[in-house]
């Protein structure tokens, strides 16, 4: 059985990501965890909010809200949703977002966090992408990020980033197979350089990956600068489904697959991105 925990704070966006969820899990044993966090911010000791009996006011309406919303959400969720092999739970946290979200995957023993992103420029990108973002290394588990407006379809391309340089978490890679599996999956693992030819180590680890990756992978060698505009190339000419990375938190600044660039992806890749944490617990 699968635990899924979709963060939703009830946009159309977030609602779009439900759907995707229960459709990527279609046929499958899975339970669903639909989390709404409201952040002790809102609860303000400013000037008009400097009262006790004022701040708990403020605190009950703004839980009823969470609450509420969430009783509206599974009722929807639920009269759509024709599989019995899906449920749904609904859980209400007075916590910052991230926060929220870990201390759930750790209650739940969640095996994905599936969330919408919204992919946009200036002060949007900065306010709605941010809690995609954030969560990249403050998890220990796999992040599929869903760009807003993206429709499910059967993931027949999954193309897989990598630098060659890491030793993937075998228990992460298993979500990745196990997408490939049952839709019969095409993986296609590329690496970016602006060398023509790999060194002596990541020829070593290649060789590794070709052995732990389903036999029919692909490998490409993408010679570019700019790991952003490789990608955006690679998955337009090869139409991918799924866009899958690795988040390492160690020297991200001066890795080419770092948090970074993981993030960027959050914002500007409109395909869903799946996010490995490699970090261990």
């Amino acid at each position: 059985m699968f635990h899924i925990l979709i963060p939703t704070d009830f946009s159309e966006n977030a609602m779009n990501a439900v759907h995707y969820a229960t459709a990527l899990y279609a046929g499958e044993q899975a339970v669903f965890y639909l989390l709404n966090s409201y952040s002790p911010n809102t609860i303000s000791s400013g000037d008009a909010m400097s009262s006790s009996g004022a701040t708990q006011t403020l605190y009950n309406a703004v839980k009823s809200s969470s609450e509420e919303g969430l009783e509206r959400l599974y009722e929807e969720v639920v009269s759509s949703n024709t599989s019995d092999r899906h449920s749904f739970r609904t859980i209400s946290k007075f916590d910052y977002f991230s926060n929220a979200v870990a201390d759930v995957c750790k209650e739940e023993n969640i095996d994905m966090v599936i969330m919408g992103t919204t992919g946009a420029s200036g002060l949007k990108e900065a306010l709605i992408g941010s809690n995609t973002a954030n969560l990249i290394g403050k998890i220990h588990i796999p992040l599929l990020a869903i760009p807003d407006g993206a429709v499910f379809s059967p993931v027949r391309e999954i193309a897989f980033a990598t630098d060659y340089d890491t030793t993937y978490r075998q228990e992460n890679l298993d979500i990745l197979f196990g997408i490939a599996r049952r839709f019969s999956s095409a993986v296609r693992v590329y690496h970016v350089s602006e060398r023509e030819a790999l060194n002596e180590g990541q020829e070593k680890n290649k060789q590794v990956l070709q052995k732990n990756f389903p036999p029919q992978t692909e490998f490409y060698l993408l010679p570019e600068k700019s790991l952003s505009d490789a990608t955006r190339v690679f998955v337009h000419s090869r139409n991918i489904n799924l866009l899958c990375m690795v988040a390492k938190k160690h020297n991200f600044l001066h890795h080419l697959f770092g948090l970074s660039h993981t993030r960027d992806m959050c914002y500007h890749i409109d395909i869903p991105l799946l996010i490995l944490q490699n970090e261990a617990n």
